[in-house]
């Protein structure tokens, strides 16, 4: 027996054949982690030779080399994965591990692996792992029914779901992929499928459906594209918006009343039983039906407002300043997830960030007199309605949260439930499992290996947590998602500048982002997206830079009433920008290597 690795550790991993023994002089030896920076979907292989990293739970296109050369025979890197694979499964802790190769795979020694105790995920830089899916796994994501010109965006409810949903949370919705387009098929609107979809595990939601349903409503495209694709909007920015025709979806305040009754209503249903026979899904189609007679009756507002003041600006005070509560107020205090997915941690929503309401006459008095007089009274019933909807904005919210905690609970009580008969051994290890799954564990009619499926799924979410892709992307160029980071990663890395939709821009502001999200020291934040539950940590931020921020989102509402900066359009915020030295100029970022 090796002197250096623990005995229990040596009798329970001979026992699964794996090797143990002690290089020659001249062998060489090579030390492996069981993550990368924090990231568990790899194993990181290095020597003084090379470094270089297996994905983890595939056998093809697994290689990913950091520096130098790898130097080993392709047989001898499976064998290598196997190994590691097993002793992973086996352990209860991250190790280091140290190992050469002779006739097999030789391990040397075994030890804890303090790093990995380490939860820093800003650790973790994707731009050093342009692909952390094989081949096959990316040609998985195409939708064999989805035509190629679909084009995709990524923050529909960016304040709301992950970036990268769970497992079970990806079952649920690869259920749904036309969620969005009832209300569109009632009035007889020609659509697109899917209307959302998941690439690398992420939520994308069909930005050409849409454009297809505001074409055909008489608007255009330019206000759709201002609220979730800023970076195309902003190489032609409009100030001439056109009216949408709500006539043709036939949107009745009676329906958004009785759909608001019903999901109320539908908390107390929540069972497990409803989780699989079908009530979940209608439920959350529900949500999505009224979730977008809100948005749309909440567009149609902004536009009337937008071309009466013809300036972004000032039509958001008028719409967020002059209302008499906001979410921020109701959500006070209250226990909130972090966001909609099983994952997600539940904390104390924020004191209020007192709000102070301002008179829509405070707000208009920048407007010249002749303007005032024409639009007084027209302004004021659109900034009436267009409370009248963010109120039942907010309380869709309230009843989502409602929801996904009933949701949580029963699940939680089916995992304590199926840790006592021992087919699992964490409640929390249900959410790696899909819906299906779940049901049919609980049901004894699972016929699969549960370790490896929790195994598989677990290093899987890692790798699709460490997959970048773009905010916009069309449905034929998935495929070339690490073509495209690397041609990203190019242009940031010489002097660039990017258009962004700004709120309260200012003349010049120049500072050095270090990766952290939030810095009250330096005073500006910057994130791809930001959970609605921390929005009001940015109380002491004045400048913010993100990815998505669209005109009715809770993070919109907070920068507009709190006067603080926002620029929105980066593709990959958090990324790209780590290192540079930033210059907020106007309507745009600077972006340049730091000195």
């Amino acid at each position: 027996m090796n002197d250096k690795i623990n005995s229990e550790i040596y009798e329970k991993l001979e026992l699964l054949g794996i090797k143990f023994g002690e290089p020659d002089e001249n062998k060489r030896q090579l030390s492996a982690q069981f993550h990368f920076n924090g990231n568990f979907g790899f194993y990181h292989i290095s020597d003084e030779r090379c470094e270089f990293l297996i994905l983890k739970g595939i056998f093809k296109d697994n290689i990913r080399l950091l520096k130098g050369k790898v130097g080993i025979q392709p047989k001898k890197l499976s064998k290598i994965a196997d190994r590691l694979s097993n002793i992973e499964k086996n352990l209860d802790f991250a190790p280091v591990v140290k190992f050469f190769i002779d006739d097999d795979i030789y391990i040397s020694d075994i030890s804890r692996d303090p790093s990995s105790q380490v939860e820093n995920l800003q650790n973790f830089d994707p731009r050093k792992v342009p692909a952390s899916l094989s081949e096959v796994e990316f040609s998985l994501q195409h939708s064999d029914f989805a035509r190629d010109k679909n084009l995709y965006f990524k923050g529909l409810l960016s304040e709301l779901l992950p970036e990268t949903l769970s497992p079970l949370s990806r079952s649920i919705l690869n259920e749904l992929p036309d969620i969005l387009n009832p209300i569109f098929a009632h009035a007889g609107f020609k659509t697109y499928s899917p209307s959302v979809k998941l690439i690398v595990g992420k939520m994308y939601t069909n930005l050409s459906n849409l454009q297809l349903a505001f074409n055909t409503m008489e608007a255009g495209d330019d206000f759709l594209k201002m609220n979730f694709a800023p970076s195309l909007y902003m190489k032609n920015p409009r100030k001439k918006f056109k009216n949408l025709n709500l006539d043709l979806l036939d949107i009745q305040i009676d329906e958004i009343e009785a759909y608001s009754r019903e999901l109320r209503d539908s908390v107390q249903s929540v069972s497990f039983e409803n989780l699989h026979n079908g009530t979940l899904s209608e439920h959350l189609a529900l949500f999505a039906m009224l979730g977008q007679m809100i948005f749309f009756r909440l567009s149609s507002v902004f536009i009337k407002i937008l071309r009466r003041v013809k300036n972004l600006q000032l039509a958001a005070e008028l719409i967020y300043k002059t209302r008499d509560s906001n979410l921020f107020a109701k959500l006070s205090g209250k226990r909130v997830p972090k966001y909609f997915d099983v994952f997600a941690p539940y904390a104390e929503f924020p004191d209020e960030i007192g709000y102070e309401k301002k008179s829509l006459d405070e707000v208009t008095a920048k407007m010249g007199f002749f303007k005032k007089a024409r639009h007084g009274e027209n302004l004021r019933q659109a900034v009436k309605a267009a409370h009248r909807f963010l109120d039942k904005r907010d309380e869709l919210i309230m009843t989502a949260i409602d929801y996904f905690e009933a949701v949580d609970k029963v699940l939680h009580e089916t995992g304590r439930e199926l840790v006592e008969k021992r087919q699992i051994t964490k409640p929390e290890q249900l959410y790696w499992l899909e819906l299906n799954e779940i049901k049919n564990i609980k049901k004894s009619d699972y016929y699969g290996n549960i370790p490896f499926s929790l195994y598989f799924k677990s290093v899987q979410h890692e790798r699709y947590k460490a997959q970048f892709s773009p905010n916009l992307i069309y449905e034929k160029d998935i495929n070339r998602i690490p073509d495209i980071f690397d041609g990203l990663i190019s242009k940031y890395n010489k002097k660039t500048e990017v258009l962004c939709r700004a709120l309260n821009p200012v003349k010049e502001k120049t500072f050095v982002y270090n990766g952290e999200n939030i810095s009250t020291q330096s005073g500006v934040a910057v994130f791809g997206r930001l959970p609605f539950s921390e929005i009001p940590m940015l109380k002491d931020i004045e400048w913010i830079i993100c990815d998505y921020a669209p005109l009715l989102s809770l993070l919109f509402e907070y920068a507009c009433i709190t006067d603080k900066s926002l620029y929105a359009g980066m593709n990959g915020s958090e990324v790209f920008l780590r290192g540079k030295k930033i210059t907020l100029n106007e309507d745009r970022l600077v972006i340049e290597k730091t000195d």
